[in-house]
């Protein structure tokens, strides 16, 4: 949370009044925003991802155990503890995820603002496959451990 909030603190005072967020086949600019409504923007998504993604790691342990759309429905129910630690932990692993997703779209957009008008825009070809391959380790960690058995410490 420290590090988007820096990286997005960084990226505003480097902004002109007006930020390129659109692009060219060409790679020049064709759509922008008013750095304000950017920085509000990215700080209301993160207050709202941060604040959902918590009140759902909160209330899973609330959800009866039989209501769970889990693999290995039966033996998960009976290690409950550990269900719910998997969960949390999930949770929080998925925020950290879509916090460093935004700190990243947001430090490029940054870099690639600052190059306008001076060099051909590249160099950031990594942050669609680096995204991808955050969103999809965090987002599928859970099921693939849900899919083995519980740890056997009764």
């Amino acid at each position: 949370m420290l590090g988007f909030a820096a990286i997005l603190l960084y990226a505003y005072t480097s902004f002109n009044q007006t930020v390129a967020v659109g692009f060219t086949p060409q790679k020049s600019p064709d759509r922008f925003l008013d750095r304000e409504v950017l920085f509000y923007g990215c700080v209301a998504t993160f207050l709202i991802v941060n604040a959902l993604v918590s009140t759902l790691a909160r209330l899973f342990p609330r959800i009866p155990g039989a209501a769970l759309p889990i693999p290995n429905q039966g033996l998960w129910v009976g290690h409950r503890d550990e269900l719910n630690e998997l969960a949390r932990s999930w949770f929080y692993g998925l925020m950290a995820a879509v916090n460093t997703v935004m700190a990243l779209a947001i430090w490029v957009l940054s870099n690639l603002n600052k190059q306008l008008g001076v060099t051909t825009l590249s160099g950031f070809e990594w942050l669609l496959p680096t995204v991808l391959l955050v969103l999809i380790l965090a987002s599928g960690w859970l099921p693939v451990r849900l899919m083995m058995k519980p740890d056997a410490r009764d």
